[in-house]
C-alpha cells in the first residue's frame, strides 16, 4: 500500500498499528511486495508462508493482513506483551524515491520491563501512493551490552570476500559469498529470491563476470550472535551506488543473506 508522506512516517505507523493489533493497517504500513528476511532460521509456526529466513514475501497488502490474523497477536500475549517500542531509526542511504533506515524495536510487558529487543534494517521505498516498508532485514538474536566484535569482524570479512571475487569477475567464486535462499531488494516494488547459485549465475553472471575496478567503504550497522547488517558505499567501474547487507552464519559459514541497493 505504501501510502505514507515520509519514511519515518511509514516506520512509526509500523509500530502503532502493532500495538493496536490492527491487521489492516499493520499492512498498510509496507510496500508491496513485502519481504521480511531473518538471520536466525525459526522453526516453522505455521502462520505464514514457511520459516522467515529468506522467502517470506507477501505480494500484497490483503496477504499480509491475512497471516497477521491468522496468526494473532495471543502468542505475544502469552509472554506477557502488551506493547512494542520503536526506537529512534537513522537514516543510512536515502534517494529520492528509496530509504535504509537502521531501527528497531523491543518489546515491553505491563510493568514497562522488558522481553526482548532486536535490531532491524529497514527498506522504504516511495510509490504511487507513498512510502511504505518494503523489505525487513532482522538480526534477531540482539542482546544490549554483549561484545559482537568478533561477529563484526566476521561479517566485514565475508562482504570484503565478496568485493574480492566480483573485481576480477571471479563469478564462480563470487556465487559461494552468499547464503541461499537470497534476497534481493532493488528499485521500488522490486523484490526477488534467489533460490540457488545457478539461478544467481543466470540472472547476474554476465554482470559479475566482468573485471571492473572497484573502491569501496563498509561499516557495520548492528550485530546480533548469528546476524549482522552492515552498510557499503561503492564505486564499480563508472558506476556509484550504496548497499545495506544482512550477513549470516550459517552451519558455521558467514555469507551475505540478503542485499538492497541504492543507485
Amino acid at each position: 500500500m505504501g501510502s505514507h508522506a515520509t519514511p519515518t512516517a511509514a516506520y512509526w505507523s509500523f509500530f502503532e498499528n502493532f500495538n493496536r493489533k490492527d491487521a489492516d493497517g499493520w499492512a498498510g504500513a509496507m510496500s508491496y511486495p513485502h519481504v521480511r528476511v531473518s538471520a536466525v532460521q525459526p522453526p516453522r509456526r505455521g502462520d505464514g508462508p514457511g520459516p522467515r529466513t529468506a522467502s517470506g514475501v507477501y505480494p500484497t497488502a490483503s496477504d499480509y493482513a491475512a497471516m497477521a490474523e491468522r496468526a494473532g497477536w495471543e502468542r505475544f500475549e502469552l509472554t506477557g506483551w502488551v506493547r512494542t517500542q520503536g526506537i529512534t531509526p537513522r537514516v543510512v542511504h536515502a534517494s529520492s524515491d528509496k530509504v535504509h533506515l537502521a531501527g528497531g524495536w523491543t518489546r515491553h510487558r505491563a510493568d514497562d520491563s522488558e522481553i526482548v529487543t532486536n535490531r532491524v534494517l529497514y527498506v522504504l521505498s516511495r510509490m504511487e501512493e507513498g512510502w511504505g516498508i518494503q523489505a525487513r532485514f532482522g538480526i534477531d538474536g540482539y542482546n544490549k551490552g554483549a561484545d559482537r566484535s568478533a561477529q563484526k569482524a566476521a561479517a566485514l570479512g565475508a562482504l570484503e570476500r565478496l568485493m574480492t571475487t566480483l573485481e576480477p569477475g571471479d563469478v564462480d567464486n563470487w556465487l559461494t559469498c552468499f547464503h541461499y535462499p537470497l534476497t534481493l531488494v532493488g528499485a521500488p516494488g522490486e523484490v526477488s529470491v534467489i533460490d540457488d547459485a545457478e539461478a544467481m549465475r543466470a540472472a547476474y553472471g554476465d554482470w559479475a563476470g566482468e573485471a571492473l575496478p572497484i573502491s569501496y567503504r563498509a561499516n557495520d550497522i548492528a550485530a546480533g550472535e548469528n546476524g549482522v547488517t552492515l552498510s557499503q558505499s561503492i564505486t564499480r567501474g563508472e558506476d556509484t551506488f550504496h548497499q545495506s547487507f544482512l550477513v549470516a552464519q550459517q552451519e558455521g559459514e558467514w555469507k551475505i543473506l540478503a542485499v538492497s541497493a541504492i543507485a
